[in-house]
């Protein structure tokens, strides 16, 4: 399931998006299937649109939704001025520099970046990226929901010549926005009338995504996992944090499509996606890796390795996810086809660890799972 750059063909039917069309016509090597097993060694090309070396992300998860791309800055180089009339989310996979920020006619603002920073662009500021060594590429990964928005408005220039900015977003305060210290916040949130309790972090710019404790556990016995919400100020985009401890795995749930999952801490795991009732795809799972479930698939995340798996997620708009059309369904352990456990308890003999699901898990569903490792991070 390794993917490859697709071939380009544009039919020019009524089925295909404005956004397939768009892309159909840009310079740049296009990545389907079902994940990306890591962006560092994946195949770059010249976009001209960007004006250096990249590769845009078009998985099956992503349907016509959410959008990613990956931009590599050339040692001690900086690439061309860029703005788009939908705000980015930008995670650094490899790397350090300066990102150059402002509205036109507005004084330029600075921050210095590096390897596991994430950032939001707003919309129709202007950016460069800069990097800072002289001895090899950085990379960086963007999402939006440019598919989504060309989806009712399919004006290309719309999107790359809008003059439209508003400078309250970055101008309305004193000091650098992107300097702000981070602060995180224990919030209450509804998902499809269930409530949870969550820890949300509030920033323009986060330095190091890998550095970030405060964590609350999954509510669901199944889930065994902790999470934190990442707010960016005056943002549609929804971002958040899930860590999985080492030698455990989480429940198979579902979902709705566009959910960009990417790797940001060493260390390494698998996940499964399948559809109900179809085939299992194993995707590899590193730092660095990305996959997108699709629409209405389950999968579920394992770490059979001896140290967490941190992994970064851009959500696409709320009422997408499903959350109030029954779509947020998990399989209880004590459910799920055996094989998954076979999977998971292989890969920890491999690396001779143990597993830390208690056996009881996967036969009482009763069972309550008292595990000290699963308590809130505060």
């Amino acid at each position: 399931m390794t993917t490859a750059p697709a071939e380009r063909k544009s039919t020019n039917s009524w089925w295909q998006s404005p956004y397939d069309r768009w892309l159909v016509a840009q310079d740049v090597p296009v990545f389907t299937g079902y994940y990306v097993e890591d962006l560092r060694t994946i195949e770059l090309g010249w976009w001209d649109l960007r004006g250096c070396p990249g590769a845009v992300l078009n998985l099956v998860g992503h349907q016509g939704v959410t959008e990613a791309h990956l931009l590599q800055v050339p040692p001690g180089e900086t690439i061309p001025p860029f703005r788009m009339a939908t705000e980015e989310i930008v995670y650094v996979v490899e790397g350090q520099g300066i990102a150059t920020v402002w509205a036109e006619g507005h004084p330029q603002i600075n921050f210095e970046w590096q390897k596991h920073s994430l950032f939001r662009i707003p919309s129709n500021y202007y950016y460069q990226l800069s990097n800072a060594r002289g001895d090899q590429p950085a990379l960086t990964l963007h999402v939006s929901y440019l598919p989504l928005a060309m989806g009712i408005q399919p004006r290309e220039e719309f999107f790359f010549n809008n003059s439209f900015v508003d400078p309250t977003e970055l101008y309305g305060s004193e000091g650098n926005p992107f300097s702000s210290e981070a602060y995180a916040v224990r919030e209450t949130v509804d998902r499809g009338g269930e409530k949870h309790e969550t820890h949300q972090w509030h920033a323009n710019f986060f330095p190091d995504l890998n550095v970030w404790d405060k964590l609350t556990a999954y509510g669901s016995k199944n889930r065994r996992a902790f999470g934190a919400g990442i707010t960016f100020p005056n943002s549609a985009i929804r971002t958040g944090m899930m860590v999985l401890p080492p030698q455990r795995y989480r429940a198979a749930h579902r979902h709705g499509p566009g959910v960009t999952i990417v790797g940001v801490a060493p260390g390494s795991g698998f996940a499964v996606m399948y559809p109900e009732g179809g085939e299992k795809i194993v995707c590899p799972w590193t730092e660095a890796s990305v996959f997108v479930p699709p629409n209405n698939w389950f999968h579920q995340h394992l770490n059979p390795g001896g140290t967490q798996n941190r992994q970064l997620r851009v959500f696409p708009p709320k009422a997408l996810m499903g959350y109030d059309g029954g779509l947020n369904k998990e399989i209880p352990f004590y459910e799920e086809d055996p094989w998954v456990r076979e999977q998971f308890e292989a890969a920890l003999a491999e690396q001779g660890l143990p597993s830390l699901m208690p056996p009881q898990i996967y036969e009482d569903p009763d069972y309550v799972w008292d595990d000290p490792e699963m308590r809130d991070k505060d």
